[in-house]
C-alpha cells in the first residue's frame, strides 16, 4: 500500500482530469451492466411468480372441484342415513370418476356400520384425528382427515368426512369418504410444469395432503407449520415467497394459494436453479467480459501513464544532468561519432577553463583537434586514437600548458549502438594536480611511517638488550653470592633478593613481549610441523617449575601434525603452562590434544583456584589477574594471558577456556591439523623428568663464555667456576678464537647474541666450531626474544635461552650439554 501511494502521490495534477474521465467510463460500463442484469434478473422473478400464480390457481381451483364433489356425495350420505333409506353409491360420479374409491360409515362408538366400495379401513377409528374432531364439534364442516396408506394396494388415500346427526341433534357417527392422492398427482402431471418444478396440496394446518413430484411414500407426512414461511401464508391467503422445499431441499419461486370454503392451500414452486441458471452462466459471461474489458483499460491507462511520468522523469533528469555537468568541477566532452572527424556537441564550463578554450571554439571541430590544442605534447593522444579506433576505454595524464601548469588527466570512453557501430565519444577531463601532490605527499609519509617502524624495532631491540643485560647480570651475581653465603641471616636476605629478581624477569618478559606484539615486530611463518615436538619444549621448560612446587606435571603424547608457525604456538602454550603453575599449588597439571575435525584442540588442564564466570573474558586483558588483589609480583604482572590472545588472533587460532573456581580450568588452543603420511607420522614422545639439580661437572670441564659486557661476563666467570668449572671468558669473537687456539679446548660455549664489531654469537659458536673442527655444544643467551633466534639455534644445533636466564637454569643446561661428553667418557673408561 505504501508503494501505491507512493506511486499516486508522484502523478502529477495535469493527470488527475485524464484519470478521472476513465474511471467515470469504467463506472458508466459496470453501471450500465450491473442494471441490465438486474432488470433481467426482475424480469425473470416476475416471469416465474406469474407462471407458479396461474398454476396455483388452477390446482386450487381443482382442488376445490374435487373436495366439493366429494362434499356433495357425503352430505347425501348423511341425509339418506338420517331418514334411513339407502343409496346407490357406486353408481355415482365421484365413484366412476375415481375421486372417491371407497364410503365408511361409523356409529357414535366409532364402529363400522357401513361401507361401500373399496375400503381400506374397517377397524374402529375412535382414536383417529377426523373422528375425535367431528365428535368434538359443533359446527357442520367437511373434515379433511390424515392421509394413510392403503394397506392391501400401498395407495396413498385422503379421508374425508362428514358428521351424522339425527334430528335431536345429538352426535350420531360421521360418514368417511377415501379419495385416493392419485386423483390429484394425475392432474399436476398434466400441467406442463418445467423440470425442478413442484406441486404440493396442504392442509391450513400444514398437513401436506398431496404433492408432485412424487417422493419416497412415508407414514410420516411433512408438516409445514415448522417453516418459516408458513406464516407468510397464515397473515396472507395468496402470495409468493422464495424458500427451500421441506421435501427435497430445493430452493424455489412458491406461489401459494388458500381455498375459500375448504381448508386447502395450494402451492406451486418452480425451482430457482431452472429459473435464473441460464441468467446466471449470461451473468458470469458478461462480468468476466467487463472485468477483462476493465483490466485492459486500467493497464493501457497505467501504462500511459506509466509511460507519461517516465518521460517526464527522463527529460527532468536530464535537465538535472545537463545542470549537474555545467557545474560540475570536470570538464566533460561530447563528441559524434558518426560524423567525419568525430565534431564536438556538448561542452561545460568546466572544460573550457580546463583546456582553455571557449565553447563555441570547441564546437563543430573534431574531438582530437580540440584535445591535441590543449595538451603541451600531442602525441600524448596517441593511446586515445589506438583506443578509438578499437573502442575500448583509455586513460591519459598530460601537463597542461600556459600560465598555469598542472597536470591533467583524461578518460574517453567510445559509446557503441546494438549493432557494434561508434556512435559517440565521452571524454572526462580531470585536474589531478592536487591529488599528485597529495599521492607525493603519501608516499613520503608512508616512508616516514617505515622509517618509525624500523626505529621502532631497534628501539625494542635495544630495550630488550639494554634491559635484560643488567638484570642478567644481577642473577648471576646473586648466584656467586649465594653459594659463598654462610651465615643464615645473609642466605635469608639473599634469598629474598632472588625473589625479587624473579619477579623482575617475570614483569620483564611480559613486558618486552606486549611492546613487540603492538610495535608489529612480530610476522608470523606458518608452516607443518610435528605437535610432538612442541610439547617436548614445553615440557623441558615447565617441568622443573612443577617439581620444585611439588606439582604432577603429565603430556599425552600425540602424533599429530598441524600448520602453524611453532615459535609463536610454543609461546603461547608456553604463557598457558606458566599460568597453569603460576596459580596451582597441589595436584597436577596436564597437557594433551583432542581432535575435532578439522583442528586439534591443545588443552592444558589444571586442578587451581580456577577463574569465576564473570571474569573469564577480563583475564586476557592486560593487567588483569584472579586471586591476587596485593598485586603479589610473584605472580606476575598479569600479561601471560593477554599476549596468548594477542598471538592467537594474529595465527588465527580459537581460545577456549572452562573453569570451575576451587577445581581448577582448562585452556585450549585450536590449531589447523594436517594430515601426513603414516610412515611420516613420529611415534610417542616420551618426556622423560630432568633432575631437580644439575648433575655434577665432568672432572677439568671447560667453559668458553663469549660476553661482550664485562658485568654479565664477570658473573658468568663466577658463577660457573663455583661450580667447578675452567671458565674462558672473552669480550668478543676474534679473542675467543685466540683463547681457543691458545689455551685449553672448551667443552661448552655460552655466548650472547650481540658482539662488538656487529658480530653475532651465532657467527662465534659457528667459527669456534669450524676452528675446533668438531661440533661443540653452545648455548646462545640473548635478550633478543625474535622467532628468528630459535629458527638459528634450530639450524645451528645449539640452544637458545632468553635473558634474563635463572642461574639454576643456566647451570642445568650446561650440564645437559656436557652429558654426552661426560657419558662417552664414562664408558671409555
Amino acid at each position: 500500500m505504501r508503494r501505491v501511494f507512493g506511486f499516486l502521490s508522484g502523478i502529477e495534477i495535469r493527470l488527475v482530469l485524464p484519470a478521472l474521465a476513465v474511471a467515470l467510463a469504467i463506472a458508466a460500463l459496470w453501471w450500465v451492466l450491473l442494471d441490465r442484469l438486474q432488470r433481467e434478473e426482475r424480469l425473470l422473478d416476475l416471469t416465474a411468480r406469474q407462471k407458479t400464480g396461474v398454476m396455483a390457481r388452477l390446482v386450487e381451483e381443482h382442488a376445490a372441484a374435487t373436495f366439493r364433489r366429494v362434499d356433495d356425495l357425503l352430505l347425501d350420505l348423511v341425509a339418506h342415513t338420517a331418514q334411513g333409506q339407502a343409496m346407490q353409491l357406486p353408481a355415482r360420479r365421484a365413484f366412476e370418476e375415481g375421486l372417491v374409491i371407497g364410503v365408511r360409515v361409523y356409529d357414535a362408538a366409532g364402529l363400522l356400520t357401513m361401507e361401500s366400495g373399496r375400503s381400506a379401513f374397517r377397524g374402529p377409528i375412535a382414536d383417529r384425528g377426523e373422528f375425535l374432531e367431528q365428535r368434538d364439534s359443533t359446527q357442520h364442516r367437511l373434515v379433511i382427515g390424515m392421509p394413510y396408506v392403503a394397506p392391501d394396494t400401498g395407495d396413498t388415500l385422503i379421508p374425508v368426512s362428514r358428521r351424522l346427526e339425527p334430528p335431536e341433534h345429538a352426535f350420531a357417527g360421521i360418514a368417511v369418504a377415501d379419495i385416493p392422492s392419485n386423483a390429484f398427482l394425475r392432474f399436476y402431471g398434466v400441467l406442463g410444469l418445467p423440470p425442478g418444478a413442484s406441486v404440493a396440496l396442504v392442509r391450513t394446518d400444514g398437513m401436506a395432503l398431496a404433492r408432485h413430484p412424487l417422493v419416497e411414500e412415508s407414514a410420516t407426512w411433512p408438516d409445514f407449520t415448522s417453516r418459516t414461511f408458513w406464516h407468510n401464508i397464515d397473515k396472507q391467503p395468496i402470495g409468493h415467497l422464495r424458500a427451500a422445499s421441506p421435501l427435497d431441499g430445493v430452493e424455489r419461486i412458491l406461489a401459494y394459494r388458500t381455498a375459500q370454503d375448504y381448508p386447502l392451500v395450494a402451492m406451486v414452486g418452480e425451482s430457482v436453479d431452472s429459473v435464473f441458471g441460464p441468467w446466471r452462466e449470461n451473468a458470469r459471461l458478461y462480468t468476466g467480459w467487463a472485468v477483462v474489458t476493465t483490466a485492459v483499460i486500467l493497464l493501457f491507462t497505467i501504462a500511459f501513464i506509466v509511460e507519461l511520468q517516465w518521460r517526464r522523469r527522463t527529460d527532468r533528469a536530464l535537465r538535472v544532468r545537463d545542470r549537474a555537468m555545467a557545474w560540475s568541477g570536470d570538464g566533460i566532452l561530447v563528441a559524434n561519432a558518426t560524423r567525419p572527424g568525430m565534431p564536438v556537441v556538448y561542452g561545460n564550463p568546466a572544460l573550457e577553463r580546463l583546456l582553455g578554450m571557449p565553447i563555441a571554439t570547441l564546437k563543430g571541430h573534431g574531438a582530437l583537434w580540440a584535445l591535441e590544442r590543449a595538451v603541451a605534447d600531442p602525441m600524448a593522444l596517441e593511446p586515445l586514437r589506438d583506443a578509438v579506433a578499437v573502442g575500448r576505454d583509455v586513460r591519459i595524464e598530460f601537463d597542461r600548458p600556459g600560465s598555469q601548469p598542472g597536470c591533467l588527466e583524461l578518460r574517453a570512453s567510445p559509446v557503441r549502438d546494438d549493432d557494434g557501430r561508434l556512435v559517440s565519444l565521452i571524454a572526462i577531463v580531470r585536474d589531478i594536480s592536487e591529488h599528485k601532490r597529495a599521492q607525493a605527499d603519501l608516499a613520503e609519509a608512508r616512508r616516514e611511517a617505515d622509517r618509525a617502524n624500523v626505529a621502532k624495532s631497534k628501539f625494542l631491540a635495544a630495550a630488550s638488550h639494554d634491559l635484560r643485560q643488567p638484570v642478567q647480570s644481577l642473577m648471576l651475581l646473586m648466584e656467586v653470592l649465594a653459594n659463598r653465603a654462610t651465615d643464615a641471616g645473609t642466605r635469608n636476605v639473599l634469598g629474598t633478593m632472588d625473589r625479587a629478581l624473579g619477579a623482575l624477569k617475570m614483569l620483564l618478559d611480559g613486558l618486552l613481549d606486549v611492546s613487540r606484539l603492538e610495535a608489529g615486530a612480530v610476522v608470523p611463518e606458518p608452516k607443518l610441523f610435528p605437535v610432538a615436538e612442541l610439547l617436548e619444549r614445553v615440557s623441558a621448560n615447565s617441568r622443573p617449575v612443577a617439581i620444585r612446587k611439588g606439582l604432577l606435571f603429565h603430556i599425552v603424547p600425540s602424533g599429530a601434525h598441524v600448520r602453524s608457525d611453532p615459535m609463536l604456538l610454543g609461546r603461547i602454550l608456553q604463557n598457558l603452562a606458566e599460568n597453569a603453575l603460576r596459580y596451582t599449588e597441589t595436584g597436577r597439571i596436564l597437557i594433551g590434544c583432542r581432535r575435532r575435525g578439522p583442528v586439534l584442540r591443545i588443552e592444558v588442564w589444571d586442578t587451581g583456584i580456577g577463574i569465576p564466570p564473570d571474569q573469564q573474558e577480563e583475564i586476557f586483558q592486560e593487567f588483569v589477574q584472579v586471586g591476587n588483589a596485593s598485586r603479589n609480583r610473584d605472580q606476575g604482572l598479569g600479561l601471560g594471558l593477554a599476549v596468548v590472545r594477542r598471538l592467537s588472533a594474529m595465527l588465527g587460532h580459537r581460545i577456549d577456556l572452562r573453569s570451575i573456581p576451587g577445581r581448577g580450568s582448562v585452556f585450549a588452543v585450536e590449531v589447523p591439523l594436517v594430515e601426513v603420511p603414516a610412515s611420516e607420522a613420529p611415534g610417542p614422545v616420551e618426556v622423560s623428568a630432568p633432575p631437580a639439580s644439575p648433575p655434577a661437572p665432568a672432572p677439568a670441564a671447560t667453559v668458553l663464555v663469549v660476553e661482550d659486557d664485562e658485568i654479565v661476563r664477570e658473573g658468568l666467570r663466577s658463577m660457573l667456576s663455583d661450580q667447578g668449572y675452567t671458565v674462558l671468558a672473552a669480550e668478543s669473537c676474534a679473542e675467543a678464537l685466540d683463547l681457543v687456539h691458545c689455551g685449553p679446548p672448551p667443552d661448552v660455549i655460552v655466548a650472547d647474541y650481540r658482539l662488538h664489531g656487529g658480530r653475532t654469537g651465532t657467527e662465534a659458536i659457528r667459527e669456534i666450531r669450524v676452528a675446533l673442527g668438531r661440533i661443540l655444544p653452545g648455548i646462545l643467551v640473548t635478550g633478543d626474544t625474535a622467532p628468528a633466534r630459535a629458527q638459528e639455534a634450530e639450524a645451528g644445533n645449539f640452544r637458545v635461552m632468553h635473558k634474563p636466564v635463572l642461574a639454576g637454569d643456566l647451570q642445568r643446561a650446561v650440564a645437559e650439554a656436557m652429558e654426552p661428553a661426560r657419558r662417552e667418557r664414562q664408558r671409555s673408561a
